[in-house]
């Protein structure tokens, strides 16, 4: 193969000219992979390359950021919630939002340089925070028409489609009236309406607690494949999880749910990581009516009542509880000593209950204690997605600033490649494409996505027999087998060696 300037000029047996020479016998060229659902917008503009390198390593070339609600932009001018905005879970890659537009935030990723390609969406989230804050109330009209305006020109100025965070403030508090109206005006752009969805356990307090009702995991899928029936868009359902061991039982009608909207015409795919874990922050366990009340509601001792018993029955319901509650970052000095450590060990060194030990955390941090949550998934259930032929391959993970770290951000593709090739559940080809072409095709990246002349010279180079990913008590273990990684055709990666090479990535436009 051939790479001449940002391309690849020719496949096959080509004959070396003036150039440098890779040596790939015996391995995989592959396209460079792709992340399709990232969070890494908000690192891109800290100007520190570094933030990139634990993805580099596993080959990844381009992200798809700004999902789960969350974007550095699409926020109204002048807003008096900027400090929400700055404050977001990634707020370590970047600590003020110096701009107004998505036009003004790739100006700036422009005069920083990338090192990798980028595809944005633009957050439901951030457009309603600017607008209302965090308020547990419907969006007045003015507020609403501007939020649709900021969502729209985000689009125009070539953001690929609008994210949803219906876990998080402020998107718990929308209605599905109000997702029908994004929903459309993303489909009168063409492009792509990704979601968060309300739930992912088979019981959750963001919805209400009906005995023997329908699973509420089940019912946030129903309530976004309605979303796709009604108004036509393109739907990428993100990180199709099941939380908690008794959610484990929905997969079979999960999987059913997702196949019956495909058969009658939606437009819907899913993405998926390969951990048994994920990380989030603390603050997603909390019902929709504690969220409303907070922060005043951690002090109130009806509201604590009330939510202990909520958490006692739910926690039951769903096969998951402290112990699955792993402190990444504490977000606080009270309690950075533990983090790395799961609930139970903390609360035991603290002297306190496991739950007045969870609440302790939510309001030393203000709320913004990170997590990783176990029992997400079971090895059976990943094989199982990951043969589904909607499911595309993404990390869903980001650097932590300190404290333990997720370890999707340094292993995720070489452990899907993994699995494939000790499980035999897809075939090496399949697995290369669900992190490659399948993403391309879905976010509609140009001329991306396969090892093809006259496409961008994105390519990632391992070893098949030897790639994996690794694992260490702080969860960055880097991974091995992955030899090179180019980016429109500059190299950033050699056997271990990373290059920051600045203005090898773009922003990619829809």
């Amino acid at each position: 193969m051939l790479l001449r300037g940002d391309r690849i000029e020719a496949v096959g047996e080509v004959p070396v000219d003036a150039g440098f020479a890779v040596d790939c016998a015996g391995k995989v060229v592959a396209p460079g992979f792709i992340d399709a659902h990232s969070h890494m917008d908000f690192f891109s503009a800290s100007g520190d390359s570094g933030h990139f390198d634990s993805f580099t390593a596993q080959g990844v070339t381009t992200f798809v950021a700004g999902n789960c609600g969350f974007s550095p932009f699409g926020f109204a001018p002048g807003t008096k919630h900027r400090a929400l905005l700055e404050s977001s879970l990634f707020k370590a890659g970047r600590k003020t939002l110096d701009w107004n537009s998505f036009a003004e935030y790739t100006a700036v990723l422009d005069d920083l340089g990338l090192t990798h390609n980028f595809v944005h969406l633009v957050g439901h989230g951030a457009a309603r925070t600017s607008l209302s804050g965090f308020e547990a109330r419907p969006l007045g009209d003015a507020e609403y028409r501007e939020m649709l305006e900021v969502l729209d020109r985000a689009m125009h100025e070539g953001a690929a489609g609008v994210s949803l965070g219906l876990q998080y403030k402020p998107g718990i508090f929308a209605k599905l009236e109000e997702l029908d109206d994004v929903a459309r005006l993303v489909k009168r752009h063409d492009k792509l309406l990704t979601v968060h969805a309300k739930a992912y356990s088979s019981f959750s307090g963001t919805y209400p607690m009906i005995p023997f009702g329908r699973a509420h995991n089940l019912k946030a899928i129903d309530d976004m494949l309605g979303v796709g029936r009604r108004t036509g868009v393109r739907l990428q359902f993100s990180h199709l999880i099941f939380v908690g061991s008794r959610t484990w039982k929905t997969v079979d009608e999960a999987i059913a749910l997702f196949d019956r909207a495909i058969a009658d015409g939606v437009d819907v795919c899913f993405d998926m990581f390969p951990y048994g874990c994920g990380a989030t922050l603390l603050n997603t366990l909390l019902p929709e009516w504690f969220m409303a009340g907070m922060p005043e509601a951690l002090h109130s001792p009806l509201a604590k009542a009330r939510l202990r018993l909520e958490a006692e029955v739910g926690f039951r319901l769903v096969g998951f509880g402290y112990p699955q509650i792993q402190i990444t970052n504490a977000s606080c000095s009270k309690y950075d000593q533990y983090n790395g450590c799961f609930l139970p060990e903390i609360s035991e060194r603290v002297g306190m209950s496991h739950f007045d030990t969870m609440l302790d955390i939510l309001d030393e941090s203000n709320a913004e204690a990170r997590v990783l949550f176990h029992d997400y998934y079971n090895d059976e259930i990943i094989e199982r997605l990951m043969r589904h032929p909607a499911a595309i391959f993404a990390s869903d993970s980001w650097p932590e600033p300190g404290g333990h770290q997720n370890p999707a951000a340094y292993g995720t593709f070489p452990k899907f490649l993994r699995t494939s090739r000790e499980r035999k559940n897809i075939a090496l080809e399949e697995a290369v494409y669900k992190m490659t072409g399948a993403a391309a095709k879905r976010f509609r990246l140009s001329e991306r996505g396969e090892v093809r002349e006259g496409y961008a010279a994105d390519v990632t180079v391992f070893d098949w027999e030897g790639v994996r990913d690794q694992e260490n008590e702080a969860g960055n273990a880097s991974p091995v087998g992955i030899e090179h990684v180019f980016v429109n055709g500059k190299q950033i990666f050699d056997r271990g060696r990373i290059s920051h090479v600045r203005g090898a990535g773009e922003v990619l436009r829809s």
